[in-house]
């Protein structure tokens, strides 16, 4: 009897120890369960995710414009095409005035020299000079975009009275066009934003905070043009213009 109540006396505190370990092991593995689940609960929660397109166009009336015209002469005496460009420049200077550009919108650069020798009887070029091409050019630079454009297609008139003239077509820009930009990406996310509540609403969830923003290049085309570019569309051509603006919004959603 007195080796049981022994053996009895010194297995008691061991399952003591025991009970208290295993609960301890049941309360820790709880825990970290929990935790574990919270964890994985978030990493749900963050890639819970919908991309959408916004996208924005507008049109825009261009409010500054360029015009390069080229003035030469060629002749087989230095002298003699000097005096042909010097004609043609002041011909040019009568019609600019006529077209009432003022003096500081008309800009002329200096003569460059073109020199074409003679090649002998195998096609090879020879020492001989031929002829000598000079010329000059001028840039007109102005705010009124409609005179230019009337301008530009009454220069013929220069050719007909024996003016080496080369008129190049006007070029057309929007002075405004950096704080059009963030007009029209706010425009954008909004559209995207919109569009990002509609697919979620129509499957029982809710948009919650925008998680990445990535704006695309901007696109200035003709109007009515569907041309894009990976780097963005600059066209010049065209005094009227639309102005093209894309977004893509990352956003979280949770249920609705």
């Amino acid at each position: 009897m007195d080796v049981r109540v022994r053996l009895q006396s010194l297995f008691a505190p061991a399952l003591v120890v025991s009970f208290a370990v295993a609960a301890s092991v049941i309360a820790s593995t709880h825990v970290a369960s929990k935790a574990y689940v919270r964890r994985a609960t978030a990493a749900a929660e963050q890639y819970r995710t919908i991309n959408v397109k916004g996208s924005v166009r507008e049109r825009i009336t261009s409010d500054q414009a360029v015009w390069r015209i080229r003035v030469s002469g060629l002749a087989p005496d230095l002298q003699a095409a000097y005096a042909v460009v010097e004609r043609g420049v002041e011909q040019v200077q009568a019609f600019l005035k006529e077209q009432e550009f003022r003096s500081e919108e008309v800009g002329l650069g200096a003569i460059s020299t073109n020199t074409y020798y003679a090649t002998d009887e195998k096609g090879r070029q020879t020492r001989s000079v031929q002829e000598y091409e000079l010329s000059r050019w001028f840039m007109v630079t102005t705010t009124d975009v409609q005179r230019i454009n009337r301008s530009a297609g009454e220069v013929t008139r220069l050719i007909r009275e024996g003016v080496r003239v080369e008129s190049y077509a006007p070029e057309y820009y929007y002075s405004k066009l950096a704080e059009l930009k963030v007009e029209l990406i706010g425009k954008a996310a909004a559209d995207a934003r919109a569009r990002a509540d509609s697919i979620a609403r129509a499957a029982g969830a809710r948009v919650t905070e925008v998680r990445d923003a990535q704006t695309g290049v901007m696109q200035i085309t003709r109007p009515h043009s569907t041309e894009t570019s990976y780097e963005g569309m600059f066209d010049t051509s065209t005094i009227e213009k639309d102005v093209t603006v894309v977004i893509t919004l990352t956003l979280g959603i949770e249920a609705g």
